[in-house]
């Protein structure tokens, strides 16, 4: 199943945003619109999923292996994080406007 149009920008923008979690300055404004979109979804989550998204979207390996990562840390399915991440980037998405 291929991924929507939206999915390698979204993740783009929130691997900068789980990076850089307490940024208030941007070298450019769409750095920070993208920074914006994230933080203004993340905010909205349960704790326990903002801490996994963080982890998962900010981690320096494949996403595959943080998904991985994550399910083990937190004793979870690694289907519903994918699920999860899904939800997410869709919202990001359309907060971003790209849908």
């Amino acid at each position: 199943m291929s991924r929507p149009f939206y999915s390698e920008y979204v993740r783009h923008c929130m691997r900068f945003y789980s990076r850089n979690l307490s940024l208030t300055r941007f070298k450019t404004s769409v750095d920070e619109e993208n920074w914006k979109a994230c933080h203004e979804v993340v905010k909205q989550l349960p704790d326990k999923t903002k801490d996994i998204l963080v982890m998962v979207y900010g981690g320096r390996d494949t996403l595959s292996d943080e998904v991985y990562n994550a399910s083990r840390l937190y004793s979870m399915n690694q289907n519903i994080i994918w699920d999860t991440m899904k939800v997410f980037e869709k919202a990001v998405a359309v907060r971003r406007g790209l849908i």
